[in-house]
């Protein structure tokens, strides 16, 4: 599989096509999922992808063996019905590598069986968000509950912020982007997601993938949304807390100590609510969340 990334005619695959024909369900699946998965290529970013290591070279096909086998076993899927555009072609590539990489974990043994996240366990979760180092602690601290947490960074222009599902194991998997490095916004994903396993754990066998920046407004999502945010504040006290009158800094950080999470949280939890996105600004750009994990790249 050593051929051009953007050319669908290439060599080793030229007498495959012959076997379109054969009424064999697998022969015709995989020659269609390889022109998906060749149709896909054609829009992948190859100079970044050789800086990551992802692959050789702009033709290393082998390297990618994992994205064509995300999208034989998943062709069906929302995702790949959707228009082959540059965005969903670093979206399934994505999802491949987040798909591979906790696939490998779990096979490692170092995942107990997921026995359930329970309300109380999301808050217990979200007050971890006071000690900001601990999102480099956080893949290890979730594992501990059979949950895989894979961090994978955006492509540049890549418009997803995280995915849930579960794999055949029955271990839920959250990928998170890194799309956007506020604090603020790593915590309310990661918390949306959690509250997906709680809420939705028999839809996650097909990816859920985030654009939380466009309002989607279905079922699921509106629940995931409540409870994320009820995992950081209750809903009574959010109604009548002082930040919402008081637009004062030491307002936000009074609740925040009150209620136990970090005050960016609060700060953005805020901004989304009025749409005032340049308010505290200060606040919510003060930790780049992406550079406490990839600090080291």
């Amino acid at each position: 599989m050593n051929a051009d990334l953007g050319n669908s005619s290439s060599g080793g695959w030229s007498d495959f096509t012959v076997c379109a024909d054969d009424k064999s369900p697998s022969v015709v699946d995989m020659y269609n999922s390889y022109i998906l998965f060749k149709n896909l290529c054609k829009n992948l970013p190859k100079n970044e992808m050789i800086k990551r290591g992802w692959i050789e070279g702009r033709n290393d096909l082998l390297s990618l063996s994992d994205f064509y086998k995300n999208i034989y076993s998943e062709k069906g899927s929302k995702l790949f019905r959707k228009s082959n555009t540059a965005n969903d072609s670093l979206i399934s590539l994505w999802l491949s590598k987040v798909k591979s990489s906790a696939q490998i974990d779990v096979m490692g043994g170092k995942f107990p069986a997921f026995e359930g996240l329970s309300k109380e366990d999301l808050k217990e979760i979200s007050r971890l968000s006071v000690d900001v180092d601990v999102i480099k602690k956080l893949p290890s601290i979730l594992s501990k509950r059979g949950v895989v947490l894979i961090y994978s960074r955006a492509f540049p222009s890549m418009k997803l912020d995280g995915t849930v599902f579960k794999l055949e194991s029955g271990n839920p998997v959250v990928g998170m982007s890194f799309r956007f490095s506020r604090l603020d916004n790593f915590w309310f994903t990661l918390m949306h997601e959690l509250a997906h396993i709680h809420l939705h754990m028999d839809l996650l066998s097909e990816p859920i993938v985030e654009d939380l920046e466009v309002d989607v407004g279905s079922e699921i999502e509106v629940a995931a949304n409540r409870l994320a945010k009820n995992s950081f504040v209750d809903r009574v006290t959010w109604r009548n807390c002082e930040p919402k009158y008081d637009k004062a800094i030491k307002a936000i950080e009074k609740l925040s100590e009150e209620v136990g999470i970090h005050k960016s949280i609060i700060a953005g939890m805020l901004r989304k609510e009025t749409g005032d996105f340049a308010a505290y600004s200060g606040i919510v750009n003060e930790i780049n969340a992406r550079d406490l994990v990839f600090s080291d790249d």
